[in-house]
């Protein structure tokens, strides 16, 4: 193993050249130097290409052509991948600094690992600060929740090898799946408490948050959950988003007028999502 492997950092976007910039440079800025950048874009029109040719030097692979959906994405940029690590940073988010510093550090004295994660800055998107969150420290209890931020993973290639990539099938929650395949064919997971990544939160619509609970239910069946045992999950994930849509009903009316400081301190308490 080398002492500086190669790092791939794979970036989906589709018609995000508001953010993609900002992402970008959050790679190219890196303070670890052995990068390998990749960009898969969806075909956009809205000028993301003109941003993608302006750094074209940087960028080791990039195509631009109409996928399947973000999880085809990530999988073509997996395929074109040759690091030892490879994470994934979409196009509206962005790692700090020493990111990749601080993953390769515990990759090197983790060598069993198969997936490298940390924590996450939750962005409003008009990128004011909303919360901070940790991620769990185990595995034990995924199959109650997606415990952990897929914007922060940092996957071995030998883990991709071994247990494939994003099933297509999933159009919301192919990355729990991902997530839960990989801890039952006794993947190791290693938490780096830090922040790895920020995550800007879109307004997410109540047929989107039921899509993804349904779907969420259809990864625990997929991974040997039983029927009955994944309706119950599922059934406490409805009544937990209940009550979050209205916390965040409530502070989105709130941060019209409250400082931000002030808001990110209620987002904390009443763990606001």
């Amino acid at each position: 193993m080398s002492e500086q492997p190669l790092v791939s950092v794979i970036t989906v976007t589709y018609n995000a050249k508001s953010y993609l910039e900002q992402t970008m440079q959050s790679v190219f800025t890196q303070t670890y130097p052995h990068i390998e950048y990749i960009i898969i874009d969806g075909a956009s029109t809205d000028g993301t290409l003109d941003i993608i040719k302006r750094h074209e030097k940087k960028i080791a692979f990039w195509v631009s052509e109409k996928d399947n959906g973000i999880y085809d994405a990530m999988n073509k940029g997996i395929r074109a991948a040759n690091g030892e690590l490879i994470g994934i940073i979409n196009a509206s988010d962005y790692y700090e600094p020493d990111t990749i510093s601080e993953v390769v550090k515990a990759y090197l004295q983790h060598q069993d690992v198969g997936i490298f994660h940390g924590n996450i800055n939750m962005l409003n998107m008009d990128d004011s600060f909303f919360k901070q969150k940790t991620a769990a420290k185990d595995v034990d209890n995924l199959c109650d929740g997606f415990s952990l931020f897929h914007p922060t993973f940092f996957v071995t290639k030998t883990t991709y090898n071994q247990v494939g990539a994003y099933d297509t099938n999933f159009k919301i929650a192919a990355d729990y799946d991902f997530a839960l395949r990989c801890a039952n064919a006794n993947v190791k997971f290693f938490h780096i408490d830090k922040v790895i990544s920020n995550f800007r939160v879109g307004g997410i619509s109540s047929a989107d948050r039921k899509k993804c609970l349904e779907e969420s239910k259809k990864v625990l069946i997929n991974n040997h959950i039983d029927e009955e045992k994944a309706d119950s999950i599922y059934k406490k994930w409805k009544k937990h988003d209940r009550k979050n849509h209205i916390y965040r009903t409530v502070y989105e009316s709130l941060r019209t007028f409250l400082p931000n400081k002030l808001m990110s301190r209620i987002a904390l308490k009443f763990s606001v999502k």
